[in-house]
């Protein structure tokens, strides 16, 4: 009897010392632009948040609320306010309460010498005027067209074509003489089955995930620009932690980039190697286009920076240009 007693007195006690354990840890709000099953949350802020819990020991923690919440485009300020500590985001969803973050997709595809040859530094300086603290700019991957029919090989190389697009790829599709049509990825399998489109732009991953090899033959090539997400955060809760808490977040923030690089190269191999499976055939641009794809993908968005952000935006690409950093 004695000794039931004691197992459960020293149950008992765990329970109590992982409870204050649990209470004493700081907990963060984080706020993302995607649902959690998506392959950007897979590949960033799961292992973000896989890293800070082990970086800290646990004694950070994080709560997880998505575009149920608050939508994908109106985020920027309830992060900028406070509400929420921590928003995952592309720059884009933001560009018109700040519009300088858009160019990291302008830049090499490489962490470390981003960090190296100040672009970091640059970025996360610009946000702090504005109230935020960057994290990390994690790369997912390049740009690839798909489309329903083989493109003709003559210029320009999407003449007649209507595509998806956003505003940072809406240059693109024009350069190339096509029509941009803005929509949600979400809305692109429909519109490909009912030709309101004759294709979309999108990464090297998630083509899969949409299932538009079902609605769509081709994959264009070259492949161009990049994608480049960003971890955020209040600048007055960064600044209100600890200088231990601090250090934790910057080290699994920068961690964070180098395994999401990892990670979507490995994917983008297995989803390629998938769609051929599945019969999607390359198909080329005209070769005049295909070596000015990226200098379109580029100037567009120092345009739409600088209608923004104004001469921060010519600064940031200067400062890539003598870094080497532009692609």
């Amino acid at each position: 009897m004695k000794r039931s007693r004691l197992v459960g007195l020293f149950v008992a006690l765990i329970v109590v010392m992982a409870f204050a354990s649990n209470s004493c840890a700081t907990k963060l709000k984080l706020l993302a632009a995607y649902q959690p099953n998506f392959i950007f949350n897979v590949g960033i802020t799961d292992v973000f948040k896989k890293n800070l819990a082990e970086i800290s020991g646990g004694k950070i923690q994080i709560q997880q609320f998505g575009p149920d919440v608050v939508p994908t485009f109106e985020q920027f300020q309830p992060t900028q306010a406070g509400v929420f500590d921590i928003n995952f985001t592309h720059p884009t969803y933001h560009a018109g309460n700040f519009g300088l973050g858009i160019l990291m997709d302008i830049t090499k595809f490489d962490p470390t010498k981003r960090r190296e040859t100040g672009l970091f530094d640059v970025m996360d300086k610009a946000y702090n005027k504005v109230g935020i603290k960057v994290i990390a700019l994690p790369p997912v991957s390049p740009y690839h067209y798909i489309t329903k029919e083989a493109l003709s090989g003559e210029k320009p190389s999407f003449k007649g074509l209507k595509l998806r697009s956003n505003p940072t790829l809406q240059n693109v599709v024009l350069e190339l003489g096509g029509s941009p049509v803005t929509m949600s990825g979400g809305n692109v399998y429909t519109s490909l089955q009912k030709g309101v489109i004759d294709g979309a732009a999108w990464t090297l991953v998630g083509v899969k995930d949409f299932k538009w090899n079902e609605v769509a033959k081709y994959m264009v090539r070259p492949t161009f620009g990049s994608i480049t997400m960003m971890l955020m955060m209040n600048l007055d809760k960064y600044n209100s932690l600890s200088d231990d808490e601090k250090k934790w977040i910057d080290e699994a923030g920068k961690k964070t980039e180098l395994d999401s690089l990892a990670f979507f190269n490995g994917k983008i191999d297995s989803e390629i190697k998938y769609l051929e499976d599945k019969g999607m055939e390359y198909t080329e641009m005209n070769a005049d286009d295909a070596k000015n794809v990226n200098i379109y993908f580029n100037d567009g968005i120092v345009k739409m920076s600088q209608k923004l952000v104004g001469d921060e935006a010519l600064k940031f690409k200067k400062l890539a240009e003598e870094k080497g950093m532009l692609q």
